[in-house]
């Protein structure tokens, strides 16, 4: 008996994430585009001024979310360390993700500015801005979760940095750039894999961390030699990112009765 408990767990976790998952789909507005703006719905603003159009629609989330969560997904592709590497970059580097933070910050208050009756703006804002503002911040945040990810969870961790050198930041720059040149080209074909992706990061990145809250709260930090080491862990922060989802799209909708 003892030895079938944890598969039992599995299988309750299992059915609680499907379920969840179903909940949310059940009362989110149909089809796919319903679903990609509920998913925007729980983090963003979603003001048409402040978003991008592709082939006539508007993205599910604002040029600065779409940044983000794009930035966000190729530094955690591009960088994520197969050797478990933990360590945080130089100084230096560290001071240039910290420039990118503060663009962000800085570009934000500025675009909200905009918002506030009485105030004007430092200077004039535009999507593009706020486009490449959210890239950059999801450079550095990306290389934020990816040591406390590896710091957190293995047993076998590799102290050495996870961006090690300029060629990886360059390369990380160019790409991002590349993805805001195709998401402000209005090329009707992108609308669906670029509205995917971004939203698709919301669970990702949600579920990274509530993966780390669990295995914290759970004291399985550094307990992890694999993946399927961790699964009830891994499941857990995919339940939580999804009820988070859920509840900020209800209390929104409560607060605001419309999609």
């Amino acid at each position: 008996m003892p030895s079938r408990k944890p598969g039992k767990w599995n299988t309750v976790l299992i059915a609680i994430a499907l379920l969840s998952l179903t909940a949310w789909l059940i009362f989110t507005p149909p089809g796919l585009d319903g679903k990609l703006h509920a998913t925007g719905y729980s983090v963003c603003h979603q003001i048409d001024e402040h978003s991008f159009v592709v082939g006539g629609k508007v993205l599910p989330l604002c040029a600065r979310c779409t940044g983000t969560f794009l930035g966000l997904l190729i530094t955690l592709i591009f960088l994520y360390p197969r050797d478990k590497r933990s360590g945080f970059p130089s100084r230096l580097k560290i001071a240039i993700l910290v420039l990118f933070f503060l663009f962000f910050a800085v570009d934000g208050i500025n675009s909200t500015l905009t918002l506030l009756p009485g105030f004007e703006p430092l200077y004039p804002p535009s999507n593009l801005l706020r486009l490449a503002s959210g890239l950059m911040m999801g450079i550095a945040l990306a290389n934020l979760v990816l040591s406390l990810w590896n710091q957190t969870l293995w047993v076998d961790q590799n102290p050495e940095p996870i961006l090690r050198h300029w060629g990886q930041l360059g390369w990380l720059i160019l790409l991002c750039a590349a993805a805001g040149v195709l998401v402000s080209a209005d090329i009707a074909i992108l609308y669906y894999p670029i509205a995917f992706l971004s939203t698709f990061s919301i669970f990702l990145i949600l579920s990274m961390i509530y993966t780390l809250l669990w295995c914290i709260i759970l004291n399985k930090e550094n307990t992890l030699h694999l993946f399927r080491d961790g699964f009830r862990i891994f499941i857990m922060g995919i339940i939580t990112a999804i009820v988070q989802i859920g509840v900020m799209d209800l209390l929104r909708y409560l607060l605001s009765g419309t999609w």
